[in-house]
C-alpha cells in the first residue's frame, strides 16, 4: 500500500503528502497558487472550479471535466489534472481554445473564464461537437457578463483536439505509480482506495462508520457545506470489478463506480428515454463523477435513478464478505434514508433489462430548472398495450413518499382496462393511495400530488396522441 497521492499536474509528476485527506482539490490547487481555479457555488453547479482530469487509457489520457469542488484530494491519485495555466504551449502561447475564446468575445469579467475553457479543452477530446453535446458541456458553466452566445459560437468552431505527443507517457507513469492500493493518512484522517473488490469488503467490514466513495458528489457537500469531518472514507472508484460495464445479450450490468456519463454513452441508443432522464442528473461535471452506486445508497427519497430502475424492472446486487445476493430495485431502500445494505456490504451493480419488444419507457423529472436541479416530483413507466388495452404497466414515483414508491394500486386500476381517459381517472384516484407526500421548500403536499397526477396525464396524451402532444416538453 501507499500513504502518498501521486498525480500529474498541467504536465508535472506531482506527489502530494501530509495534506488532510478530506481537504478538497479546489482548495488544494487554489494554495498551490493555481488560482484560475475559482470558488464559486462549492457544490458543483457554477463551474467555476471546472478542471480536466485525465484519466489513464491504453492509448492516454481521457479528459473529463470535472467540479474540483468536489473532487477529494486522495480522488487525484493515479489521475492528471490540467488547469487554466496547465494549457499554454511550450513557447507560452495560448492554447487554441484559450484564442477562440479570446477571439470570439467569449470572456469578458474573466471570472467563469477558466472553467468555460476547461469543458471546452475536454469537449474537444471528443468526436461529437455537435449542438446538443455543446449544451450539455456548457450546462454547468455559470455567465453572468457575457452571455453564452459567442461562447456556443467559439464551441462549434473548434476542432477535434488531437491528444499531446506526451500523454501516453505520462498516463504509463501514472498507472505504474497508482498500480497498489492507496491507504493515505493525514492530520487524523484516513482514505482507503483498494484496487480489488475483497479489499473493498473487508476494509468495509472494518470500518462499518466510514465514508463510502464512488462519484463524492453528495458526500462532498456534507464537508463543503455542513462542515463534516469523516474519519474514514472508503473509495471504490479504483475496484474493477464495479467499474465496468458488461453487455450480456439482453441486459446490461452497471457496476456501482461506473460515472454517469459511462452509462449515458452506452444506454442512449439503447434505453433513449433513460438517456435523457440521466442527462438531467447534475451537469457533465457531475456526470463525469457521480454514479448509479452513490445515487442508490444515498437513499433519498427524491434520488433521479431509483424510480426509472424500478419501473424498468432493475435489479441490484450487493456484495457481502461471504458472496453476492441480488435484490428487486423496488426493494432496495426500506426507508428515509435507509437500504438493505448490511454493515459489511456494498452495492456492487445495477442489472438493466432491455425493453422487452412492445413495451415503451417513459422518464419524467419536474423541477424548478431544466438542468441541474433536484427533483420536486419525478415518475417513470413502462406500458404495453395490446388491442388498446393495458396489458402491463409499471409506475414508480419520486418526491411523493419517505423513499422512491412503486404505485401497485395505480398499476392494479389499470390492468386490463381500455386505455381510455375514463380508465385514467380511477387510475388517478388509486395513485392517491399509493404517495404520501409531505411538504418542504420545493412545494406543497398538495402541488406534488397534483403533479404525479398530471404525470400520469402526461403519459396518455403522449401514448395516444404523440404528434399533438408538445416536444419541447421532453426537457421539462
Amino acid at each position: 500500500m501507499r500513504n502518498t497521492i501521486t498525480t500529474n499536474i498541467n504536465g508535472r509528476d506531482v506527489t502530494i503528502s501530509d495534506v488532510p485527506p478530506d481537504q478538497m482539490a479546489l482548495a488544494w490547487l487554489r494554495a498551490e497558487g493555481f488560482i484560475s481555479v475559482k470558488e464559486g457555488c462549492g457544490e458543483g453547479d457554477c463551474g467555476a472550479c471546472t478542471v480536466a482530469l485525465g484519466v489513464p487509457t491504453a492509448d492516454g489520457l481521457d479528459w473529463r471535466a470535472v467540479a474540483s469542488c468536489l473532487l477529494f484530494l486522495p480522488m487525484l491519485d493515479g489521475r492528471a489534472v490540467l488547469t487554466a495555466e496547465g494549457l499554454k504551449g511550450p513557447n507560452g502561447n495560448p492554447h487554441p481554445v484559450q484564442q477562440a475564446m479570446a477571439d470570439g468575445f467569449g470572456t469578458q469579467c474573466g471570472f467563469c473564464s477558466p472553467g468555460f475553457t476547461m469543458s471546452l479543452f475536454a469537449l474537444a477530446h471528443h468526436d461529437r461537437l455537435d449542438d446538443q453535446a455543446i449544451y450539455d458541456s456548457l450546462a454547468g458553466n455559470l455567465c453572468r457578463c457575457t452571455g453564452y452566445r459567442p461562447i456556443i459560437e467559439v464551441a462549434r468552431a473548434l476542432p477535434n483536439l488531437a491528444a499531446d505527443p506526451g500523454e501516453a507517457a505520462v498516463a504509463e507513469r501514472l498507472r505504474a505509480a497508482a498500480g497498489a492500493a492507496l491507504f493515505y493518512c493525514a492530520d487524523g484522517l484516513s482514505f482507503f482506495a483498494p484496487t480489488d473488490l475483497r479489499e473493498a469488503l473487508a476494509y468495509r467490514s472494518a470500518h462499518p462508520d466510514a465514508w463510502i466513495l464512488a462519484g463524492g458528489t453528495d458526500l462532498g457537500l456534507a464537508v463543503t457545506k455542513r462542515h463534516q469531518r469523516p474519519e474514514v472514507m472508503l473509495s471504490l472508484a479504483r475496484v474493477p470489478e464495479l467499474t465496468r460495464i458488461t453487455d450480456n445479450h439482453g441486459s446490461l450490468t452497471i457496476g456501482a463506480a461506473v460515472p454517469y456519463a459511462e452509462i449515458l454513452s452506452v444506454i442512449s441508443t439503447r434505453h433513449p428515454e433513460l438517456a435523457k432522464l440521466l442527462r438531467r442528473v447534475g451537469a457533465t461535471q457531475v456526470r463525469n463523477q457521480g454514479t448509479f452506486g452513490g445515487n442508490l445508497g444515498n437513499a433519498s427519497p427524491i434520488g433521479d435513478s431509483l424510480p426509472a430502475l424500478i419501473a424498468l424492472g432493475a435489479t441490484i446486487d450487493i456484495a457481502a464478505p461471504d458472496g453476492l445476493r441480488t435484490v428487486a430495485a423496488q426493494d432496495f431502500v426500506t426507508g428515509y434514508r435507509k437500504t438493505q445494505l448490511a454493515a459489511d456490504e456494498l452495492i456492487a451493480a445495477v442489472h438493466l433489462p432491455d425493453l422487452p419488444p412492445g413495451e415503451l419507457f417513459r422518464a419524467y423529472k419536474v423541477a424548478k430548472r431544466v438542468d441541474q436541479d433536484i427533483s420536486t416530483v419525478s415518475a417513470s413507466f413502462r406500458l404495453r398495450l395490446e388491442n388498446g388495452k393495458v396489458a402491463a404497466i409499471a409506475a414508480a414515483f419520486g418526491g411523493v413518499a419517505a423513499r422512491p414508491v412503486r404505485a401497485h394500486r395505480l398499476e392494479a386500476a389499470l390492468q386490463g382496462l381500455p386505455w381510455t381517459a375514463a380508465s385514467l381517472a380511477g387510475a388517478q384516484a388509486a395513485l392517491a393511495e399509493d404517495i404520501a407526500p409531505q411538504d418542504d421548500l420545493r412545494g406543497t403536499a398538495g402541488y406534488r400530488r397534483k403533479v404525479a397526477t398530471n404525470l400520469v396525464t402526461r403519459l396518455w396524451h403522449e401514448t395516444t396522441n404523440p404528434t399533438e402532444f408538445p416536444v419541447s416538453l421532453d426537457r421539462l
